[in-house]
């Protein structure tokens, strides 16, 4: 498992394309850094999670993310409740 959260990176297709295809959690954040969204992916689907967010555009206001890998989907999901407890995000909580 990746120890800690990567650098901010805008949300846009390009800094997609950068997401490794592995299991683990993305933080979405606002303009001011304020943690909007967090979700888990298993089975090599961070990539299109985060995808799926971009291209919806339900979450109003996001401007860039964070991810953390993980090894597998139980431990993605363990950490995106923890997540949630520390950020209690506007989103999805």
């Amino acid at each position: 498992m990746g120890k800690r959260l990567t650098n901010r990176q805008t949300f846009n297709q390009t800094n997609l394309q950068d997401v490794p295809d592995q299991s683990g959690i993305y933080l979405i954040r606002n303009r001011k850094g304020s943690c909007q969204y967090v979700g888990s992916a298993g089975a090599g689907r961070l990539a299109e999670g985060l995808k799926e967010h971009l291209n919806k555009r339900d979450i109003p206001g996001f401007h860039s993310f964070q991810i953390r890998t993980t090894t597998s989907e139980n431990e993605a999901r363990k950490l995106e409740s923890e997540y949630k407890r520390r950020y209690r995000p506007r989103y999805g909580a």
